[in-house]
């Protein structure tokens, strides 16, 4: 098996678990009434978002070895 091929797919199932366990959390926060945190969380989950859709449209216009 490509080792890359193995990383890639290692690095998606992180970068997704870093989007679910934040909103996980900051649905928490919210509940909770803790209003910094949720506000915190939610421009983590939206950064998080973006960056993967710019890691995304750069690998497609770009081959990556």
């Amino acid at each position: 098996m490509n080792s890359s091929a193995a990383l890639m797919t290692l690095g998606i199932a992180l970068y997704s678990a870093a989007i679910l366990i934040s909103i996980l959390v900051g649905v928490n926060a919210a509940v909770r009434k803790r209003r910094r945190l949720a506000i915190t969380l939610a421009v983590v989950v939206t950064v998080l978002v973006i960056a993967g859709v710019v890691v995304a449209i750069l690998s497609s216009t770009h081959a990556i070895s």
